[in-house]
């Protein structure tokens, strides 16, 4: 749905601004597009991603930056998007620059969502930093951001006690590139898939351990342990992709699986499986949250969130609480997005 921007006030948009311009900030900008209140005034990429490229195609009209601290000087955003990396390290100096700047920001770094787990202390640092700015940062996603926390949270408010919470997720990634797919462990030999796990170069899906804690945490308990593992899935078939072919015995997918003890217990289990032709090899892609207890709460969802437009979506609709809420850094759940603001209007901000 489109969204006509016609008599709107252009003083009173929300100027927005992204950092990255993949497939996940894409999506966003589409979204962006059918707010009549958002303005979308600059983008940024790396410097080595921008030789040959222009703003062709969806990104036509915006202006694409190499030098954050120039674009935030000169077009002055309300709230960046910041969809880039899953690292903590490569998003936190993008963060910082834009809280000094008094920018808002929203991200979807998996290692945001609760950054004690990779640099003690960076949580609370970093809420101290966004309360001397007067401004909100704030991590969202799918997973970590919703599914795997902020949703079972949600679920879990209608339980009169939790003794065990499984959440698992079967996924089409199909969707990523070639560069993601890596990074998951698809495309390698078994060998290969080993030994890049070994090195950490290959570490599948990140965010468990974030999204652990944010359930704990919300819950009021504290995890005694962790552990994780991923298993390859290899091809038995050919599978012909966006730019490359997996061929037998390829890795096509990988099945993690996440365990956090409690009180000497199993408490939270996260099950991820990620195959590039599910339909070709009978998985059906879908969400499930099973809650135990007094009285047991199981939710499923056929076929499913789709990561890329799910995450788009809670990227965007967070501007909203963004703009409502008061200065500090908020990991899941702690600032649940808004459904989406669809008046034309500016929705309200913080009294």
């Amino acid at each position: 749905m489109e969204s006509s921007e016609e008599n709107v006030d252009t003083s009173e948009r929300v100027r927005v601004a992204f950092f990255g311009v993949g497939s996940v900030a894409t999506a966003a900008l589409k979204v962006c597009r059918q707010r009549p209140w958002m303005e979308v005034v600059a983008a940024v990429r790396r410097p080595s991603s921008a030789a040959g490229r222009t703003t062709a195609g969806p990104w036509t009209g915006v202006r694409v930056w190499t030098d954050p601290e120039a674009m935030l000087e000169e077009t002055r955003p309300d709230v960046a998007l910041v969809a880039t990396r899953s690292e903590l390290d490569s998003v936190l100096p993008l963060i910082r620059l834009c809280a000094r700047q008094g920018v808002h920001v929203i991200s979807t770094s998996e290692e945001l969502a609760w950054p004690d787990v990779e640099q003690p202390g960076a949580g609370a640092s970093l809420h101290r930093a966004a309360q001397q700015a007067g401004v909100v940062i704030a991590a969202t996603g799918i997973n970590p951001g919703f599914a795997f926390d902020a949703l079972p949270l949600v679920l879990a408010g209608a339980a009169w006690d939790v003794s065990r919470i499984i959440v698992q997720r079967t996924l089409d990634a199909s969707v990523f590139g070639r560069g993601v797919h890596r990074s998951l462990g698809i495309g390698y030999t078994e060998p290969e898939f080993r030994g890049a796990v070994r090195s950490r170069r290959v570490r599948g899906h990140i965010g468990f351990a974030e999204s652990a804690r944010v359930i704990a945490a919300g819950m009021g308990l504290e995890i005694e342990r962790f552990d994780e593992e991923i298993e390859p899935v290899l091809a038995d078939r050919v599978h012909v992709l966006a730019g490359y072919t997996i061929e037998p015995p390829e890795t096509a997918g990988v099945v993690q699986l996440a365990t956090a003890w409690v009180g000497r217990r199993e408490w939270l289990r996260f099950e991820l499986s990620l195959h590039v032709a599910p339909d070709e090899v009978g998985w059906e892609t879908r969400d499930r949250i099973r809650i135990y207890g007094e009285n047991e709460l199981d939710l499923t969802m056929e076929p499913g969130m789709p990561a890329v437009a799910t995450t788009a979506a809670l990227l965007v609709n967070a501007v909203p609480a963004v703009l409502a809420a008061r200065p500090g850094f908020y990991p899941p759940a702690l600032l649940l997005p808004t459904t989406p603001w669809l008046a034309p209007r500016r929705p309200p901000g913080r009294a």
